[in-house]
């Protein structure tokens, strides 16, 4: 959580976001930690993990917890984004095939593989 917190804190900094929504995002981290916790085994929260590659080196390697991402979904539609910049990387993202599979209990798995040849990048995002 300490390095979710960090890129928080850097978004601040950089006049990504205002305190409040730093606040929030904040303590919508630390309180989905604490019920991660409070589950029993194999009731564990899902999370979407983020990972992307350049020159076979890695630039992000991020989990997050399903009730920000749906924080971020909400503000990200009101903007009109169609990318999220994580790690300092546009991540491309269809939002409503995102919604559909968050929303499906089941579903686990790659949900955006891309490879850019020209850049040498590698980007997964997948549901865990």
């Amino acid at each position: 959580m300490k390095e979710e917190i960090k890129q928080v804190m850097d978004m601040l900094k950089e006049g990504k976001i205002s305190n409040d929504e730093a606040i929030n995002l904040i303590d919508a981290l630390k309180s989905s930690e604490k019920e991660q916790e409070q589950l029993p085994v194999g009731k564990q929260k899902r999370f979407i993990k983020v990972n992307v590659t350049r020159n076979n080196q890695p630039k992000v390697n991020v989990k997050i917890p399903f009730s920000l991402v749906k924080w971020g979904i909400n503000i990200a539609n009101k903007m009109g984004k169609d990318t999220v910049k994580i790690g300092g990387e546009d991540i491309p993202f269809d939002m409503e095939e995102l919604n559909r599979a968050m929303n499906d209990p089941e579903f686990s798995g790659k949900i955006c593989d891309v490879h850019d040849e020209e850049k040498n990048e590698h980007i997964e995002v997948e549901i865990v």
